[in-house]
């Protein structure tokens, strides 16, 4: 059956790596400077000719070891050779990778060499595969936990420069590099981390999936043995947090838009049984999941709470023995909130993070005795997904990049790298012995499967689109048939949009520095040109043409749309803590008010109605252009934490939706008939995307599988 290298290669002029199962080229600095982006099935077809490399394979060879069948198509086999030949930029008629013997197969002609990287400053050492077996054997065991930090980029670079020991790259030689070494290993998401006071238990929450159930786990740190206390239905359980003492552990018990409750644990001090399950206070049913924190005397809870009548997230204050929860923070309306709270060792202070237009991440500082808050640092590439005290609270160490933890100086307000580390770190906590624990791996791996609209087309039809889920992220189809798809990529080392066209060429038109995050890809009615949200900053990228940038990096943007003509911009934009909607023709220089009601607008593509809701209301009016009427729909998704999938065409809008959070559909609203009909697609989570064809044929759904996301612990290596 198919076969994978387990040694580290020089393929021509790429380079492969075992551990990300991928190609990449190296530039003069040992940095990746490119990534061969395959999807599985063209991965599995290279990886068989890297270790059948020089000889003939034939096609029933590819069918039966690659394939794993004997009735495939010579079409399919020819479509991974063409997407192979593109990605590694062959020529099938002057080959220099992958040779075409006529009716019998391919030879893989490019030399291939294992490479073994020593320590200190020397150069690689390239030698026939053959002649290096002991040494593979000896990188096999040394390399055997690096599977769990596959499609993390500074491993990728680790692997490939470790003969120059960074010397060579652009990582800081004062700075320290990190590994994180697994503690949980589960399958599934472990998330929430934290530890007790003494150093010796680990409790998180886990769960398959985010819509499977949930357990909180009680982790001893010497044995590393696991100890289930509670299990709940449907992923409910949230931001466990040890007491003090070690003896109580509050969570969240969530089930959004239903109930939400903050709970405590009372155990026994011996073994860590529960002794009792006791509620301390209902919280707003929209929160989502609490990161909370216990104050050091044990006296109060500081918890996130969606308040009911409010738009957002504030910090609350809970007695822990008795007492009303307070309210400690009054985010503006035009942020989504404030949330991951963190007490200070001496309980003076709470930092936490607030939203900022829904596309960045600010770091805040609340002092309990003044009341008073202050921005301390607002990252200007990317969006903290959590934040830590040092030990002495003098400082406060947050997720800064993909591959870095940084460290704010409470007293100087510097920033500086505290770590480059080879995995991306979400839930970051510091334990009072100076340990560093994260959770760290992909919540989701997308995977965009074609069906047919069973309203608009009975013949069935199910297909998996080819597009690489290695290296990719968000994924946007284009509009009109033949486009080309707009792919969020990391092959060149950080997020950029790249366009993929149906004849296999791939084009990168985005040219974003640093470690950016973009959240929206929204093609234009004619497919022609993007807009794009880079954290706030809304642009217009378009193939064979400089970005263009629509905000300022100082303007908070949000939720840019198109208008029918293509040539139209809408999105929201804060202004003295409001929002509004702007308008920019493409051809003016600035934008102009639109409205300074509405809180979401969308024209049809082909302009004869639109869809739009008013501040402060969460149902949608349509509203026909030629007629003037307006009707209300009061059974779509109300807007909340996001903006819903809402897809306008000719005959109906679509959105996903869920009566139970569970079972969630595509739905239509039929413009004939003015019913609600559903078209039979089903999604696994309410929040993936999903893309109907213009045409309302065909629905693309993101019909990806779960992720895998373990608790580390960080180990500085220098």
């Amino acid at each position: 059956m198919s076969a994978k290298p387990e040694q580290h290669l020089k393929v021509g002029d790429w380079w492969y790596l075992p551990q990300q199962d991928k190609l990449v080229k190296i530039d003069d600095t040992g940095e990746i400077s490119e990534t061969a982006s395959l999807d599985n099935l063209c991965q599995k077809a290279l990886n068989y000719f890297l270790v059948n490399a020089g000889r003939l394979v034939t096609r029933d060879e590819l069918l039966s070891d690659v394939w794993g069948v004997r009735d495939v198509s010579d079409g399919r086999i020819s479509r991974v050779i063409r997407v192979l030949r593109v990605a590694l930029g062959d020529d099938s008629r002057e080959p220099r990778y992958i040779e075409t013997i006529p009716k019998r197969g391919f030879r893989f002609i490019a030399p291939v060499a294992e490479v073994i990287l020593t320590s200190g400053n020397d150069e690689p050492v390239d030698n026939h595969i053959e002649e290096q077996h002991a040494i593979q054997q000896q990188e096999r065991k040394h390399h055997r936990h690096w599977w769990l930090l596959a499609g993390t980029f500074l491993s990728c670079v680790l692997a490939i420069s470790g003969w120059q020991y960074w010397q060579q790259s652009q990582l800081d030689p004062q700075v320290p590099f990190g590994r994180f070494e697994p503690l949980s290993s589960m399958d599934g998401l472990e998330l929430y981390p934290d530890v007790s006071k003494d150093g010796r238990y680990l409790v998180y929450s886990h769960s398959l999936d985010f819509d499977s159930d949930s357990e909180l786990i009680i982790q001893d740190l010497k044995s590393l043995e696991k100890k289930q206390i509670k299990v709940s239905s449907k992923g409910g359980i949230r931001g466990p947090i040890w007491s003090p003492d070690g003896n109580s552990i509050v969570y969240q018990y969530l089930q959004r838009n239903s109930f939400c409750e903050i709970r405590r644990l009372t155990l026994n001090a011996a073994d860590k049984s529960v002794l009792a399950d006791d509620l301390l206070t209902k919280c707003g049913a929209k929160s989502m999941g609490a990161r909370m924190s216990w104050s050091p005397d044990g006296k109060y809870i500081v918890y996130p709470d969606w308040r009911t009548g409010t738009d957002g997230i504030a910090l609350m204050l809970l007695p822990v023995n008795g007492g009303l929860a307070e309210q400690i923070t009054m985010p503006p309306q035009t942020s989504l909130g404030d949330f991951a709270a963190r007490y200070s060792p001496d309980g003076s202070k709470i930092v936490f993070l607030r939203d900022a237009a829904g596309s960045a991440g600010q770091i805040w500082v609340l002092d309990l005795t003044s009341r008073s808050s202050r921005l301390v640092y607002q990252p200007d590439d990317n969006y903290p997904a959590h934040v830590a005290w040092t030990v002495d609270g003098s400082g406060i160490i947050f997720p800064s990049g993909t591959n870095t933890l940084s460290l704010i100086d409470l007293k100087s307000n510097a920033v500086s790298i505290v770590a480059h580390t080879d995995a991306s770190p979400h839930d970051v906590f510091v334990g009072t012995d100076n340990r560093i624990f994260s959770s760290i791996g992909r919540f989701w791996q997308s995977s965009i499967r074609k069906v047919n609209n069973v309203l608009e087309n009975p013949v069935p039809s199910l297909e998996t689109i080819d597009f690489a889920t290695r290296t990719e992220g968000l994924i946007e189809l284009n509009p009109q048939p033949g486009g080309p798809a707009a792919v969020l990529s990391n092959r060149s080392g950080n997020q950029q949009v790249w366009l993929y066209y149906p004849d296999g060429r791939q084009k990168q038109i985005s040219r974003f520095s640093g470690q950016m995050y973009p959240k929206v890809l929204e093609f234009s009615p004619d497919g022609e040109k993007l807009l794009v949200l880079v954290n706030a900053t809304i642009w217009l990228l378009q193939p064979d043409q400089e970005p263009i940038s629509i905000t300022t990096p100082e303007q908070y943007g949000r939720e840019p749309t198109w208008g029918a003509d293509s040539k139209t911009i809408y999105y929201k934009l804060s202004h003295n803590g409001r929002w509004q909607i702007m308008r920019k023709e493409l051809t003016s220089e600035n934008a102009e008010v639109f409205s300074d009601t509405l809180d979401y607008y969308l024209e049809s593509p082909d302009q004869a109605y639109v869809l739009r809701s008013s501040i402060g209301d969460d149902s949608y009016e349509l509203v026909m252009v030629n007629s003037g009427e307006v009707i209300q729909l009061d059974n779509f998704p109300k807007m909340d934490f996001l903006s819903p999938r809402i897809i306008l065409r000719k005959k109906a809008i679509y959105y996903s939706s869920s009566s139970n959070n569970t079972d969630v559909k595509i739905y239509r609203f039929n413009l004939a008939s003015k019913k609600t009909e559903s078209t039979g697609v089903e999604q696994k989570l309410l929040g993936r995307r999903f893309f109907v064809s213009l045409d309302e044929k065909f629905i693309f759904q993101d019909d990806g599988k779960k992720g895998d996301v373990d608790i580390a612990e960080l180990i500085l290596t220098r």
